[in-house]
This record gives C-alpha cells, sequence and structure tokens, in this order.
C-alpha cells in the first residue's frame, strides 16, 4: 500500500536536466526525499520519478510552454523510490549556457498547500472533464436576419472583442503591475533583511572578540548593536505593512525577540555560546527571506534580466556569507586554542574553505549571465570581482599560516580583519544587487501603469472610431443594396428594362458584385434573344420527336419477346450449375474426413517420437548408472586384493609369535632343570618358570587360533574378489547390450522421423487439396450465384423493356406537351424589354 510523502518545510527539490528530458543533476534534499541514490537518477529520464498516473496532458502542456521559452507553473505528482508518492508545487523553466542558449531545464519542487493537493488530485482523476452542452447551426442562425443585423452583429462583436482585448490588456498590464509592485515589496523587505544579516553577521564576529578577551572589540560591538537597532526599527515598520501579506509577520517579530534576549544574555555567554546564538539567529533571517522570496513571487520572476539577480540575492550571496561567518568563527576559536588545537578543527577549517569556493563558483556562473542580460550592472559586477579578487589571499593565509603550520603564526585580529571584510564585501554585493531589483521592478510597475492609461485611451478611441465607421459602412452598403434590389425588382416585373446600369464606381466587395450583376443581366439578354429564336421552332421540333417515339415503342415490343426466350434458356444453365455445385460438395467433405485422419495419424507419430526421445534418455541414463556400477566394482574388488595382501603379512607376524612362543616354552623348560638343581632355593625361580611355561602354551594356542582366523578370512577374500569379478563381467555385458539398445533406438528414431517428415507431406497435400476442393466449391457457389443474377436481370430487363414500351406512349403524349409548352416560352419571353 502507497502512502503519500510530505515534503518538509523549507525543502527545495531540484532537478536539471538537458534538452531530451534526461536528468543531469540533482540536489540533495531530493535524493533524500526520493530515496534513489543519486547515481541511480543521473542520466535517467525524470519519468522515473514522475508518477506513472501523471495524465499526458500535463506532460504535452509542459512542453508546449517551454517550447515557448517561458516557465511552466504547476502540481506533480511524483514518486519514490519504495513506491509512495509525494505532491510537489513545481517551477519548470528553462536554463541557458554561457552564450545565453538553452541547454535544458530546471525543475524546482516546493511544499504544496493542501488546497493545490486536493485540486491536483481531483485533475488527476478526472483530467478529460469538459463542459457539457450542445451546439446549433451556424448558417440557420444567420439565415434568419437581415444584412443590416449581421453587419451590426459582427461591428457589435468586433468592437466587443476590442473591449475585452483592450480590458484584457489592462488587466494584465494591472496584474503585472501587482506583482510588479508585490516584487518591488519583496525586494525592499529582503533588502532589509540583507542589512540585517551583515550588522548580525558583524555583531558576531565582534563578540567573539569581546567574550574572547579582546576588549578593543567592545566599543564597535556596541556601535554595531546601535545600527542593528535602527535597522530593526525600519524592518518592523515595514513588516507592519507587508508581512502579513508575505506570511512572516509572527515569523520576523520573533526575530526581533530573539535578538533582544541576545542583546541583553551577550556578555554572559561563552564563546560558542554566542557564535550558536547568532547563527540561529541568521537562520531564521534566511527563513524569512526564502519565504519572503517565495509569497513576493521572487523566485517566479520569468525576466532574464532579474532571474538571475534574483537567484544570487536571496540563494546563494546569503549562504556565501553565512559560510564565510562560520569560517572566522571556526578560525578565531582555532586561533585561540594555540597548542591545544585539535586536528579535527582543522579538517572542519578546510571544509567549510571547499564549500566556501564552491559558492564563489556558483555565484560566478550568475554574474555572468547578470552582465549578459543587464548592460547596466557594471557596479554589481566590480563589486563582486573585488571580492572573489580577495578570496584567493584569505585562502592562501589560511592554507599556508593556519593548515599547514603547525602552531599557526597568523595573528587572530589579522583574520579576523581578513574574514569581516570579505564578509563585508559579500553583503555590499547583496545590498546593491537588492538596490538594483528594487529599481527595476519599480520602473516595471511604472511601465505597467503607463502601458494601463495609455490602453484605456486607445481602446476608448478604437472604440468611437468603429461606431462611427460601422455607421458609414452600413448605410453604404444598404443605399446600394436597396437600390440595387429596386432595380432588378422592376426588371423581373416588366417595368424597367434590362439595360439599366448598375455600376455605381463603387470598388470593394459589394461593387464588384453589381459589376457581376450587370454582366449576368447581359448575359440574361442575350438568352432572352436565343429564346425568342428557338422558342419558335420548339414547337416544330416537339412534333418530329413525336413520330420518333412512336417508332421506339414498336420497336420495344419486339425486344421485349425476344428477352422471355433468353431468360427461359437462363433457368437451364442454372439447373446444371446446381447439379455441378452438389457434386464439388460432397467431394469436399470427403476431403475434410482424409484431411482429418492425416492430421491424427501426424499427432499419433509425433507421440512415438516423443516416446523414443524418452526411451533414448532413459538408455544413457541406465547406460551411465551401469558404467558407474561397474567402477565401483572394480574399486572395491581393487580394494580387496589390498586386504589380501595385508592378511599375508599377519601370517609372517604369527609364524614370527610361534617361533617366539617355541624358545619361550624351551627356555621355561631349561629353567625349571636349573631350579631342580638348586633344590631348595630354587623353589622361587621353579614358579617362574612354570609360569613363563604357561604363557608360552597360551601363546602358542592364540597364535594358532589367530591364524585359523587369518586363513578363513583370505579364504572369503579370495571368494569375495571372484565374486566382484563376475559382477564386473556382468556389468560389462550390461553396457554392452545398453549400446545395442542405443544403436537400435537410434536406428528406429531415424526411421520414425523420416516417417513423420512423408506424413507431413502427406498432411500438407491433402491440405493443398481441401483447400483447392474448397476454391473450386467457391467458385461454383459465385458461378451458381451469377446464373442466378443473370437470370434475375434478364427478368428485370424482360420487366424493364415491358416497361419502356408502355412509357414510349406516355413519352409520345410529352412531346405533344413539348409543343404546348414551347408556344408558352414564347410569349414569356415577350415579356423582358431590351
Amino acid at each position: 500500500m502507497t502512502i503519500q510523502v510530505k515534503i518538509p518545510q523549507n525543502t527545495t527539490l531540484s532537478i536539471k536536466t538537458d534538452l531530451k528530458g534526461n536528468i543531469v543533476s540533482v540536489n540533495d534534499d531530493l535524493v533524500k526525499l526520493t530515496e534513489f541514490d543519486r547515481q541511480e537518477l543521473l542520466g535517467q529520464s525524470f519519468k522515473k520519478i514522475q508518477h506513472p498516473e501523471t495524465p499526458a496532458s500535463v506532460d504535452s502542456n509542459i512542453i508546449k510552454t517551454l517550447n515557448s521559452n517561458e516557465p511552466w507553473n504547476g502540481m506533480l505528482k511524483n514518486q519514490t523510490k519504495s513506491g509512495n508518492f509525494f505532491w510537489a508545487n513545481t517551477t519548470i523553466t528553462p536554463y541557458y549556457d554561457a552564450e545565453g542558449k538553452t541547454v535544458g531545464q530546471m525543475y524546482v519542487g516546493r511544499t504544496a498547500s493542501e488546497t493545490q493537493i486536493k485540486n491536483g488530485e481531483q485533475f488527476y482523476l478526472n483530467p478529460k472533464s469538459q463542459q457539457s452542452g450542445f451546439t446549433l447551426n451556424p448558417k440557420k442562425i444567420l439565415y434568419k436576419f437581415r444584412i443590416k443585423t449581421k453587419l451590426l452583429f459582427v461591428f457589435g462583436l468586433m468592437a466587443i472583442m476590442m473591449m475585452v482585448l483592450g480590458i484584457n490588456l489592462i488587466l494584465t498590464k494591472k496584474a503585472e503591475y501587482e506583482d510588479a509592485f508585490n516584487r518591488l515589496k519583496g525586494a525592499e523587505y529582503n533588502l532589509s533583511l540583507a542589512q540585517l544579516m551583515r550588522l548580525t553577521a558583524k555583531h558576531r564576529g565582534l563578540m567573539a572578540r569581546v567574550l574572547s578577551g579582546d576588549l578593543s572589540a567592545k566599543e564597535g560591538s556596541l556601535k554595531i548593536e546601535n545600527e542593528l537597532e535602527s535597522s530593526y526599527k525600519k524592518f518592523l515598520e515595514l513588516n507592519e505593512e507587508e508581512g502579513k501579506h508575505f506570511h512572516v509577520y509572527e515569523l520576523s517579530k520573533e526575530t526581533y525577540k530573539d535578538w533582544k534576549h541576545l542583546k541583553e544574555v551577550n556578555l554572559t555567554l561563552t564563546p560558542k555560546e554566542s557564535y550558536i546564538a547568532h547563527v540561529g539567529l541568521i537562520k531564521k533571517m534566511l527563513n524569512v527571506n526564502s519565504e519572503v522570496g517565495e509569497s513576493s513571487g521572487l523566485f517566479l520572476d520569468p525576466d532574464k534580466d532579474t532571474y538571475f539577480m534574483i537567484d544570487v540575492s536571496l540563494s546563494k550571496l546569503p549562504y556565501l556569507a553565512e559560510k564565510l561567518g562560520q569560517l572566522r568563527a571556526t578560525g578565531l576559536a582555532y586561533l585561540g586554542k594555540g597548542e591545544k588545537a585539535e586536528d579535527s578543527e582543522r579538517i572542519l577549517i578546510q571544509e567549510i574553505m571547499g564549500a566556501t569556493l564552491g559558492h564563489f563558483e556558483s555565484i560566478s556562473v550568475n554574474i555572468a549571465f547578470i552582465t549578459k542580460f543587464n548592460p547596466e550592472s557594471k557596479i554589481i559586477v566590480d563589486t563582486y570581482k573585488h571580492a572573489e579578487a580577495d578570496f584567493p589571499s584569505l585562502h592562501a593565509l589560511i592554507q599556508n599560516r593556519v593548515i599547514k603550520e603547525k602552531i599557526p603564526t597568523v595573528k587572530p585580529i589579522e583574520y579576523y580583519n581578513a574574514t569581516t571584510n570579505l564578509i563585508d564585501q559579500i553583503f555590499n554585493v547583496n545590498e546593491i544587487i537588492s538596490k538594483q531589483l528594487s529599481e527595476k521592478f519599480l520602473e516595471r510597475a511604472k511601465a505597467a501603469k503607463n502601458y494601463a492609461i495609455t490602453i484605456t485611451v486607445v481602446t476608448v478611441t478604437i472604440l468611437i472610431f468603429f461606431i462611427v465607421l460601422q455607421y458609414l459602412i452600413i448605410q453604404s452598403i444598404m443605399s446600394v443594396i436597396r437600390n440595387s434590389t429596386n432595380i432588378i425588382s422592376q426588371i423581373v416585373r416588366g417595368s424597367g428594362e434590362l439595360k439599366e446600369n448598375l455600376d455605381y464606381g463603387i470598388h470593394d466587395e459589394v461593387g464588384g458584385l453589381l459589376k457581376w450583376m450587370g454582366v449576368f443581366i447581359l448575359n440574361i439578354t442575350e438568352i432572352v434573344f436565343i429564346l425568342r429564336q428557338v422558342s419558335g421552332e420548339l414547337s416544330d421540333k416537339s412534333k418530329e420527336a413525336a413520330n420518333l417515339v412512336r417508332n421506339y415503342s414498336i420497336t420495344t415490343q419486339d425486344q421485349a419477346a425476344s428477352t422471355e426466350e433468353t431468360s427461359a434458356a437462363t433457368e437451364e444453365l442454372a439447373a446444371s450449375v446446381e447439379n455441378v455445385f452438389l457434386s464439388i460438395s460432397t467431394q469436399a467433405d470427403h476431403l475434410k474426413e482424409i484431411e482429418k485422419v492425416t492430421s491424427d495419424f501426424k499427432t499419433a507419430m509425433a507421440e512415438v517420437a516423443n516416446a523414443m526421445l524418452g526411451m533414448t534418455n532413459l538408455t544413457e541414463e541406465f547406460y551411465k548408472q551401469a558404467n558407474d556400477g561397474m567402477l565401483t566394482t572394480k574399486n572395491t574388488a581393487d580394494s580387496i586384493h589390498i586386504v589380501n595382501q595385508k592378511a599375508e603379512l599377519i601370517d609372517e607376524v604369527v609364524n614370527i609369535i610361534n617361533e617366539i612362543s617355541d624358545r619361550t616354552n624351551l627356555l621355561a623348560l631349561n629353567a625349571a632343570i636349573e631350579a631342580a638343581r638348586a633344590g631348595d632355593l630354587g623353589r622361587g625361580f621353579a614358579v617362574v618358570a612354570q609360569e613363563i611355561g604357561k604363557l608360552a602354551e597360551q601363546t602358542a594356542l592364540n597364535t594358532r587360533n589367530i591364524q585359523s582366523l587369518t586363513t578363513d578370512t583370505k579364504n572369503a577374500i579370495k571368494a569375495s574378489v571372484r565374486l566382484m569379478m563376475n559382477t564386473e563381467d556382468s556389468f560389462r555385458e550390461l553396457l554392452s547390450n545398453i549400446s545395442k539398445i542405443q544403436e537400435t533406438a537410434k536406428l528406429v528414431s531415424f526411421a520414425q522421423d523420416k516417417q513423420t517428415a512423408d506424413t507431413h507431406r502427406i498432411v500438407e497435400s491433402v491440405h493443398k487439396i481441401n483447400e483447392n476442393s474448397l476454391h473450386i466449391l467457391n467458385a461454383a457457389s459465385q458461378e451458381k450465384i451469377a446464373v442466378e443474377e443473370i437470370s434475375k436481370s434478364i427478368e428485370t430487363i424482360a420487366t424493364g423493356t415491358q416497361v419502356i414500351a408502355e412509357n414510349s406512349l406516355v413519352l409520345l403524349e410529352t412531346a405533344k406537351d413539348i409543343e404546348v409548352t414551347g408556344e408558352h416560352l414564347q410569349t414569356v419571353v415577350e415579356t423582358y424589354k431590351y
């Protein structure tokens, strides 16, 4: 189940794509929110994070807007790697290279309100919703009205359109004026914030010196506090006017409260605590700065001359100044510790230096665009270039006299002055840009206001001109139409002559129409003259036509009789075609049965082939297992043979033990003899000799048992060897039989493949015969239908011929009527005078 993920506040999602829509860079906020690794996104299409439910109309609208080199803004639904989704209030704008050429698009997404998300969801659910209604035929509406009404409608519509256009232009310029004025106030607000941030950063550095024991900075800190109070007074006045409009009223007041609290407790804090408090205060100012930039529409300003200035002023310079402030505070803390400073602090200084260098490089790109689109921005460029030129000196100072040396040789006051000077320059650049932005937006507001006034005057003037022009045009057109209508009506009634002139010397479309109407009257004059000559001849020709019709009627009767005979012959042909059709149908049924039988046979052969394949696989597996069994048996026989050899060694050991036993027994006997000779003194020795004799006898008995057991073992081993050899021979015979089975299976498989191929050709032949029979059957069917159609056509011809014969009599009567009509036509032509 997917869930909605919300974009955190004060988070900006940024993506850059090339002209093909492939992602070329993403910021950390987007990587974190989408759960994708950066490398998973780079080079991929933007659609990788676009939700699949996005309507095609959204993409087409984006493409259309960007192709017109305009920014697009709206709600986009995107997806994360885990399948969740989030809504983003997205602005898409083109971005340019150093030459001002469009090289891709930039997507900037921000937090969307609940209302925006709700509207986006409704649109995504029904993107093709349209208002229902009915349509009317415009011709039928226009035909109901007179020309004067139509002209009044057209001129009225044009006047309305002109009014709407004028009002629209006025409203557009009014909106431009409001936007420019809103952005002007936003620029003034941010200028005030820039001054506060500059003074706060300066105060932070001075307080760091004071709290570290440098009392010479106390006077400067008090002076900065007074300046801050004065700046905060102006800032709070501006906040009372525009704070609620920009949604920063409470946050701005909270910023001032934090400053008041910091001012009261500053001297009681440690340098680190003072630094943290100042950083928190500046962060709040940056939040106010971002919110004002968004609420006032500064971030959405599409004009190239202000777009990059806004980007630098609101998004880059304050953060560069803050980084330099961190560099100043961290470096002073490091210098203050002396030999007690840790390597981690040196590494932190290097990291801040690297981030600062990155900010300078990014801002340099924007400065290049500001120079390109703002020829009057020399003071901005010079001020920034001066700051940029001082940075390498600071970098060298820190690198050579702080980082590389074990004990830094630079003095804290020297380090403080170098960093503070650069921070002041950066804030100075920001204030200059903010002032120029205010001036530009003020000029835009004035221009929009003046343009709206001009449009109002022009619109009223054009409307008056349209009303006068409408009256004159309608009068000129209607007077000519009325005069022409009177002349033509008199000609039709016979009270006027065809020689009347309709050329009024008018050179517009109405004059052209009257000229062609004059030509038309001349043509009518010529036609009337010709009709007078023809009307007399028409009566004579009608009599001749009556005689021709009478002769044609007789011929038609004869043709009707011939048609009846042809119809009878056609019926016989139809019967013959019916018999042929029945015969071919029967043959086609037999061929279908043959085709079914051959198909079943082909299926059976396929099953046999599958069975043979299974048997071949089984015999191969059996052959493999038998071969493994033979090898196992051979290895067992070899092992038993080795055991037999070990048993032979046992016999040798037993022989040695028997020899030792015999010698022991002889020794015991000699000992007993010597004990007997010794008498009483040898009794103990006699007992020992007796025990040694018993041990020798027991050893000999055990040795004989071992020798018997070894003999039995050797016999059993020999029997096992013979059995194993018999088993090995059986396996060899089994392998030979399996090989024969495999050869036989291959022969059967080859024969079966050949038979399958033959069966396939038979099935194809029968199928082709069946298709040909179907073609013949269709042809016969078509021939049958054709014969039936011919028969019907002949019947129709017969009927038609009869009707013609009957109608020829009517035609004869019509020829007589034409004679009467000719006489009447001659009477009518005499009506026109010329």
